[in-house]
């Protein structure tokens, strides 16, 4: 049975080159559909199966009045009517997998459709855009979206491009063929948690553990888009509880980090009434750029030189104590079990007794606040010891299966 893999581009400055790809993957034993989001002309060397109006008119308005438009309020009509098409045309069985080419217009049209689509279905964004310098949040969000380099601009097939052509084909077609089953089972067994490098051993330790216990964990990286992905999955009933190890993106939003999330991070568990252990790990430090690029502020402050790329910055007393009381905000509102676990030896690897980050009174004044902000019903249990001392993970793992037991 021939699979079928969806093509996105403005067809009115890349139809000769959606033509040249659609012409590879059917040559591979793929049907194609080709859809156009161009936003200004006419397609041009290819007859889109899906048109700029139909795109349009699925966004509630028309090409006429898209053209009319200027370039951003065009592009906000087009990306919702992207988005409705490969919805609705997946829903109904009309293709397996989506790839798109394009520069940053087209590469937001087709991302905004592909964010659309299930976990698994194969979605590939050819672009220029994809390189070291731009980062790919508001592309790929919380999906899984691949994003190839170009290296040249789209335009034209000449001796670089097709290169990058034919292997994008061979891309699409070989997930397509990888046969992903995209439907999300409600496993009444899936636990999220989440991890940091800095947390590795606590979580890896929690883990065995709680699998052990018949349970399976699945590990989210909080860098901003990877705690609102587990959170989408949360509001979608795709776990029976949480073990927010590393909630690090509480304070990144507070703060103005590298790895901000979003404002009710923290707040999903309990809004759905499951139950959740929340431990402070890794919420003391901000994520920053290289330490010579940092404000002479930040540069004061007490920092560990992570990588290249990256400095921790400790956080301020006053900061660890507006932390404590949003947390404790937040956590507040949870309408089912709620617990809180405190290493008392610190909340991240590198805040030991002689590491850069080491600050017990600072520390001490985030706990104070907590335990004084949080409401009686939400129990804290303290262990005295590191976040990656063996006995904090054997402490923490118990009281969720416990929790998870009652509910």
């Amino acid at each position: 049975m021939h699979k079928t893999i969806a093509i996105l581009a403005t067809m009115d400055t890349k139809g000769e080159e959606a033509k040249y790809l659609k012409e590879q993957i059917e040559s591979k034993g793929k049907k194609t559909i080709v859809i156009d989001d161009g936003m200004r002309s006419a397609p041009l060397g290819v007859k889109p199966d899906i048109t700029q109006e139909t795109v349009a008119k699925e966004a509630g308005s028309s090409f006429d009045m898209v053209k009319k438009l200027g370039r951003g309020p065009a592009e906000e009509i087009m990306m919702r009517g992207v988005a409705k098409v490969l919805k609705d045309l997946y829903a109904a069985g009309k293709f397996d997998g989506v790839i798109s080419i394009g520069g940053l217009d087209g590469a937001l049209l087709a991302a905004s459709g592909m964010r659309e689509l299930p976990v698994g279905v194969p979605k590939l964004i050819v672009t220029p855009i994809a390189q070291g310098e731009e980062t790919f949040g508001k592309f790929v969000g919380t999906k899984d979206i691949m994003m190839m380099r170009s290296i040249v601009d789209i335009l034209g097939i000449n001796e670089i491009s097709k290169k990058v052509f034919d292997a994008a084909a061979g891309a699409i077609v070989g997930m397509v063929d990888a046969n992903v089953n995209t439907k999300m089972a409600r496993s009444k067994k899936a636990i999220a948690t989440t991890m940091y490098g800095n947390t590795t051993p606590a979580v890896m330790r929690a883990k065995a553990i709680l699998e052990k216990a018949g349970y399976e964990v699945v590990v989210f990286h909080p860098n901003g888009t990877g705690g609102r992905a587990m959170e989408e999955l949360v509001e979608q009933d795709a776990f029976i509880a949480v073990l927010d190890m590393t909630p690090h993106e509480v304070t990144g939003q507070l703060f103005d980090d590298s790895t901000k999330g979003i404002a009710d991070r923290l707040e999903v568990a309990g809004r759905k009434g499951i139950p959740q252990v929340v431990v402070p790990g890794c919420i003391d430090f901000l994520v920053k750029g290289p330490f010579d690029s940092l404000p002479p502020e930040y540069q004061k402050r007490k920092h560990y030189y992570f990588n290249p790329a990256t400095t921790m910055v400790k956080l301020t007393k006053e900061e660890m104590v507006t932390a404590a009381k949003v947390i404790a905000e937040k956590l507040n509102k949870a309408k089912g079990p709620t617990e809180v676990a405190i290493p008392l030896g610190g909340f991240n690897m590198y805040c030991h007794k002689g590491e850069p980050l080491y600050d017990p009174e600072v520390d001490m004044a985030f706990i104070a606040t907590l335990k004084k902000h949080l409401k009686p019903q939400i129990k804290v249990t303290e262990v005295d010891a590191h976040i990656n001392d063996p006995i904090f993970a054997d402490t923490v793992a118990p009281i969720l299966i416990e929790m998870i037991k009652k509910s």
